[in-house]
């Protein structure tokens, strides 16, 4: 008797499928402007990539990869430039002319979260990282965040802040 009830309760266990069901929970909140009150849901893995992928293209001078990931007009805010300024694709002189003063730019990532706002048909990813910035053998090190707006594969804005690391 033993035998059949460990035998009929192992045939249950195998027998039981796993239904794997994906969830969309939304959290955090718009306090102010036109989306007030509109909440937040995680966005895709895809865009993280494409958005990560851009800003070490950019420190690598890459620039080919960045016009393929952008859109045909993308609205550029770095803090020095004191307003969103649109670029049209391909961006490769304005790209180099904002890097024309360093001799070269490194960027560790720290990390990438992608957010979509309710009722938005876009995505965007915020991006923490750290960046040195050399210069005839002087070095800035910066603390960067930069939110990276995507549609359909495409990013058209980028906006950065930026500290200097002491």
């Amino acid at each position: 008797m033993k035998k059949i009830l460990l035998l009929f309760i192992t045939t249950a266990f195998i027998s039981c499928e796993t239904k794997t069901i994906e969830v969309e929970r939304s959290a955090g909140m718009v306090y102010n402007g036109q989306s007030e009150g509109k909440k937040y849901m995680l966005g895709s893995d895809e865009s993280t990539e494409i958005a990560v992928n851009a800003i070490l293209a950019y420190a690598d001078g890459n620039f080919d990869y960045m016009n393929e990931v952008s859109a045909d007009t993308v609205m550029f805010f770095e803090p020095s430039m004191g307003k969103a300024i649109p670029v049209v694709n391909p961006s490769n002189e304005f790209l180099s002319q904002i890097q024309s003063p360093y001799d070269s730019i490194t960027r560790y990532i720290w990390n990438a979260v992608p957010l979509k706002r309710d009722g938005d048909d876009f995505e965007t990813v915020t991006i923490s990282f750290r960046e040195n910035r050399y210069k005839d053998g002087n070095v800035e090190k910066l603390r960067v965040v930069d939110k990276v707006f995507i549609r359909n594969g495409k990013f058209f804005r980028v906006n950065q802040w930026n500290g200097i690391i002491d």
